[in-house]
C-alpha cells in the first residue's frame, strides 16, 4: 500500500471515530416552551384576576375570533399555540408589563411577545365594526333604556328614562411617540403624551361606540361634537339620550350634571 492511500485510510478512520463520539455526546433535544397550562394551573378566580376574563369567555368567546389567524400549518420552529398567544395578549392588556407576561404565562423572548401582542391586537381590532355598535333593533334599544332606568333608580326616585348610554373620555398613555415636530398636540393637561379616547358604554358596561384617534390635548366636548355619533343624534337617527359629566355641554340628547342644584329634584338628579 503506498503512502497516499495509507494517509487517506487513517483520515477516514479518524473521522468515523469523531462522528461516533459526537453521536454519543449529543444532548437530547429540549422543548423549552413546555410550561404549565394556565387553564389547569389557575382556578377560576385566579385566572380572572390575571386575564380579566373567565375561562369560558376566553375559550368560547374570544378565541374563535383569532384562532384561525394565529394557527400555523405545521409544527416547524415549535410554534406557540393560538390559545397561549391570546393569553399573552390578554395578560399584557391587564398589566401592561412584558416581564409579568413572561413570568406568569410562558417563558419566551420579549421580542416574540411584542410580535404576538401586535398580531393578536390586529385580529381583535378587525372585528370592531361587528361587536362595537349602538343597538339597532327596537327590542335591544328598549332593553338598554329599561336597564339604565333601573340603574338610575335611587331611594324614592324614578330613574332616568330613554337613556341609550353613558359617555366619557379616557387618556391612553403613549409610551413611545414618533410624531417629531407635531408631538406636542399629544401632550395632555397632566403633562404626558396620550390619546384621548371617547367611549360610550351600555348598562352592562359593554362598549357601544368608540372614537380612538384624537390626541391628548383635545377636550372631551370637541371630540364629541366632531364625532359621527353626535351627527346621528343631531339628525335624530338615534332617538335616545346620553349621560355625561361636566366636561360636556348640555344638549337635548345629552344630559350633564346641574352645577348648582337648589331643590330636592335637582340634588337627586346630580
Amino acid at each position: 500500500m503506498d503512502l497516499e492511500n495509507l494517509v487517506i485510510r487513517e483520515i477516514n478512520f479518524f473521522n468515523e471515530e469523531k462522528n461516533d463520539d459526537e453521536e454519543i455526546l449529543r444532548a437530547p433535544k429540549r422543548y423549552i416552551r413546555d410550561n404549565q397550562n394556565p387553564f389547569e394551573f389557575f382556578n377560576e378566580q385566579e385566572f380572572k384576576k390575571r386575564f380579566r376574563f373567565s375561562k369560558d369567555s376566553v375559550i368560547f368567546g374570544i378565541l374563535p375570533l383569532v384562532e384561525e389567524g394565529l394557527a400555523k400549518i405545521n409544527n416547524r420552529g415549535l410554534p406557540i399555540s393560538p390559545i397561549l398567544q391570546l393569553l399573552i395578549c390578554l395578560r399584557f392588556y391587564a398589566t401592561a408589563s412584558f416581564q409579568l407576561v413572561m413570568g406568569d404565562v410562558i417563558k419566551i423572548s420579549q421580542s416574540s411577545i411584542s410580535r404576538i401582542i401586535f398580531r393578536v391586537s390586529c385580529l381583535l381590532a378587525s372585528n370592531i365594526n361587528i361587536y362595537i355598535k349602538m343597538p339597532t333593533s327596537d327590542e335591544a334599544r328598549s332593553e338598554n333604556k329599561r336597564l339604565f332606568k333601573e340603574l338610575g333608580r335611587g331611594p324614592g326616585g324614578i330613574g332616568l328614562p330613554s337613556i341609550d348610554g353613558a359617555i366619557d373620555c379616557t387618556h391612553i398613555r403613549l409610551t413611545y411617540t414618533n410624531f417629531q415636530n407635531i408631538n406636542e398636540i399629544y401632550r395632555n393637561r397632566k403633562g404626558y403624551f396620550s390619546l384621548n379616547v371617547q367611549v360610550i358604554v351600555g348598562p352592562r358596561t359593554e362598549i357601544l361606540n368608540i372614537v380612538p384617534e384624537w390626541p391628548g390635548s383635545e377636550h372631551d366636548s370637541r371630540i364629541f361634537q366632531n364625532s359621527r355619533i353626535y351627527i346621528q343624534y343631531r339628525q335624530r337617527q338615534l332617538d335616545g339620550i346620553l349621560v355625561g359629566d361636566g366636561g360636556y355641554p348640555s344638549l337635548p340628547f345629552l344630559l350633564t350634571p346641574i352645577n348648582n342644584p337648589v331643590n330636592d329634584e335637582e340634588i337627586k338628579f346630580v
